[in-house]
């Protein structure tokens, strides 16, 4: 039998069809099969069920580097400098958490909302260190960046952080404003501060840092090393956390 003669007898078992035929029959009753309510149901669900399976192979793949990418990092976690970024949460922490953000990026507000929730369920292991990655297509992301940077010279980072974050749909030069004066701050030296050198430099240092390690996106994170590029859940999170606790 030659190749072709096999191919369509092969299908003609699967179809339910005599492989007793010649090949402009059994190409004929497959053709009518196929075209029939029955066959479309039967050859739909053999493609739906086909792309189902590569689709599990392809996640079972994916998850195994994934974990392999994981155990690499454990063994050879990243280092990076805490510097004079802002940092909250425990003192003596045994995880520091250092994130790249951008403050009008909303992946970087859940990413927040993350961090206070894992701030809450380790009050006294974990802190939380900011760095600034503002991505040139958010037009007021840079300018809140400096902004923040000029609060914190007057203690008020994460009050400014907070403020911007909540309210990402206000933001404007407007807004930072008024957030200065809500929050008390000289508005004089907060002008001065966020229009300096200093403060510009502070920013292309963190931005020149997230670069180096990896992050092309916001937001980014290393969590004793460990990095996390994404919004990731609170469990994804929790799970590095405390494999570094029973460390």
């Amino acid at each position: 039998m030659n190749k072709k003669l096999f191919t369509l007898s092969a299908l003609a078992l699967t179809f339910g069809l005599s492989a007793c035929l010649s090949d402009t029959d059994l190409n004929s009753g497959i053709e009518k099969y196929v075209n029939s309510d029955e066959g479309r149901k039967v050859v739909g669900g053999a493609v739906e069920k086909y792309f189902q399976d590569k689709q599990e192979e392809q996640r079972k793949a994916q998850e195994k580097a994934e974990e392999q990418e994981l155990e690499d990092q454990f063994k050879n976690p990243v280092k990076i400098e805490v510097g004079n970024s802002p940092v909250t949460g425990a003192k003596d922490a045994k995880v520091t958490i250092i994130e790249f953000s951008d403050f009008q990026c909303p992946f970087c507000k859940r990413g927040k909302d993350t961090m206070e929730q894992i701030l809450k369920a380790y009050p006294n292991d974990v802190r939380v260190v900011f760095k600034h990655m503002p991505l040139s297509f958010h037009k007021m992301a840079k300018p809140c960046a400096l902004a923040t940077i000029a609060a914190g010279k007057q203690g008020k980072f994460w009050e400014m952080h907070n403020e911007f974050f909540d309210n990402q749909g206000s933001l404007s030069d407007e807004f930072i404003v008024a957030t200065a004066k809500k929050l008390g701050l000289n508005i004089d030296k907060f002008n001065a501060d966020r229009g300096s050198k200093a403060a510009e430099e502070q920013l292309n240092a963190d931005i020149a840092l997230a670069g180096k390690n990896g992050i092309s996106g916001t937001p980014g994170f290393f969590v004793n090393g460990v990095a996390v590029k994404g919004a990731y859940p609170f469990d994804h999170f929790k799970k590095i956390i405390d494999r570094w606790l029973q460390k």
